[in-house]
């Protein structure tokens, strides 16, 4: 006859607003670094088409726009090789794309310093660096 519906509970298998963990193509790391890719884009002003236009599969074409959308939200894993590619596509570090995030960085005593005295005299970092290359300026002159 014709086909028969098959009705599943959305809630078990972790799609609308269900719990993500049981949907295999969710991945934690993936969104992070999704993520990355994401901000590194729009910060070159690149559309997902025209990013899947310079990262290139081994086996020749291109990646669609669909798939590094996927890749953007965390619903797919990529090898390696791709992830290669679009750091090279975004003309970024390899691990500046893949490794720790720059606000997980630990902070010297000096760079904390520096901070510290920046807000004590309501500075903007633009301003204390032009106040300090003056200085600098004024010494070498000197």
């Amino acid at each position: 006859m014709g086909r028969h519906r098959v009705y599943v509970n959305s809630l078990e298998h972790g799609f609308r607003g269900g719990p993500r963990w049981s949907d295999p193509y969710h991945c934690e790391w993936g969104i992070v670094v999704g993520d990355r890719i994401r901000r590194l884009r729009k910060q070159r002003d690149l559309t997902l088409n025209q990013l899947c236009l310079n990262v290139f599969k081994p086996e020749g074409g291109n990646y669609t726009a669909g798939y590094l959308s996927r890749l953007e939200r965390g619903w797919a894993s990529a090898p390696l090789y791709v992830y290669l590619a679009l750091a090279d596509a975004l003309e970024v570090a390899p691990g500046r794309l893949l490794g720790p995030d720059d606000a997980a960085r630990s902070v010297s005593d000096a760079e904390m310093t520096l901070v510290r005295f920046t807000r004590r005299l309501a500075l903007e970092p633009d301003e204390a660096i032009a106040l300090l290359a003056r200085g600098h300026q004024r010494e070498r002159s000197e």
